[in-house]
């Protein structure tokens, strides 16, 4: 089963989104999709300062908000990639578990 965890600050924003385990090679490219696609929006359109950590063949990984832009374009776009891994949980349940 995929599990990912959602970590806040004492703000309540997004400070990191970690994927790990594998599951239905379906849901598992729907997770990786939204991830990479995240991860590609923020640094193009946004100036937010973040991390990632991924294995090259797939699987776990975290991506890790340093800091954000002002704007607030790279947290609209973090709490979008939350909304989109619990879409899936709603259709999944058996495949990701998502915490928050």
């Amino acid at each position: 089963m995929i599990e990912v965890r959602i970590k806040r600050n004492p703000m309540d924003r997004i400070s990191s989104v970690s994927v790990s385990n594998h599951g239905d090679p379906i849901v598992c490219s729907a997770v990786s999709v939204l991830l990479l696609n995240t991860l590609n929006s923020i640094e193009v359109f946004t100036d937010a300062l973040f991390t990632y950590d991924g294995a090259e063949e797939g699987g776990d990984s975290i991506i890790t908000i340093i800091r954000y832009d002002d704007e607030g374009k790279a947290e609209l776009l973090m709490n979008s990639l939350v909304l989109g891994y619990k879409s899936i949980e709603e259709s999944y349940k058996d495949e990701i578990v998502v915490i928050d």
